[in-house]
């Protein structure tokens, strides 16, 4: 694994930051294979660089037609609800670029048996990827994530039981901070993407970052410590609020 971090004047900035590598590593992506798989993430920064992306000056710079888009985790609400992070998405950025819907696969949390749903989007997953539904995880090509101020990242939050999953990819994971079961991508899949990236920002979230970045090893704490790429990238997009508490 390789470990990059920059810092940003401003959460605008790191969006924009994050905008630029979507399109270069989509890019690339394009080049090699002729597609590009990219996991979306909910939060406020996501939300600002999905919006940078529809604009007329990022937009024509996307192959959208060769993107398939999928999500690292999702709420258990249907995909109207105003909670749900593949309506931030949508509302974003999908309704406003060609995106070709047979190429959006979303997380059907809202389903009433969130552990079958669950198995569905992985068996989405494998289909996608020409894979066996057992075998290793796949590689997306770029997985995008942020950190809530708990440390959390996806829906993988402190002392919750999807935390020690060691063999599926997706998982229902309860979260008693909010009395609430979400659906969440594990570190099996995240940690074998060719390129993650974080972006971070807020004052809120100083405290977490740096146990995170430069604390002990506490996986149960802080579970974005946990995002370790194995043969990929790993790339901390941060505004300088965030990372004032960093040495």
């Amino acid at each position: 694994m390789s470990r990059e971090v920059q810092i940003f004047d401003s959460p605008s900035l790191v969006a924009e930051a994050g905008a630029l590598h979507f399109i270069r590593i989509c890019n690339a992506s394009v080049k090699a294979s002729d597609k590009f798989s990219v996991v979306l993430s909910g939060g406020s920064t996501p939300k600002g660089m999905l919006a940078l992306l529809a604009t007329d000056a990022y937009r024509k710079q996307v192959d959208w037609g060769k993107c398939h888009f999928f999500w690292g985790d999702e709420r258990s609400v249907p995909p109207t609800h105003s909670d749900s992070n593949f309506k931030m998405a949508k509302d974003s950025l999908l309704d406003l670029v060609p995106a070709i819907p047979t190429q959006i696969h979303r997380m059907e949390a809202e389903k009433n048996d969130i552990n079958q749903a669950a198995q569905e989007y992985q068996d989405k997953i494998t289909t996608f990827f020409k894979i066996p539904a057992n075998g290793h995880p796949p590689k997306f090509d770029l997985l995008f994530l942020g950190m809530g101020p708990d440390g959390h990242t996806a829906s993988l939050f402190p002392g919750t039981t999807a935390l020690k999953e060691k063999d599926r990819w997706v998982v229902p994971n309860f979260v008693p901070k909010f009395n609430t079961n979400r659906m969440t991508l594990t570190y099996s899949v995240i940690n074998q993407a060719k390129n993650v990236i974080f972006l971070v920002a807020g004052k809120d979230k100083v405290p977490a970052l740096k146990e995170v970045l430069q604390g002990k090893p506490d996986l149960d704490t802080y579970p974005s410590q946990g995002i370790k790429p194995e043969q990929g990238k790993l790339l901390w997009l941060l505004d300088k609020e965030a990372a004032s508490g960093l040495s």
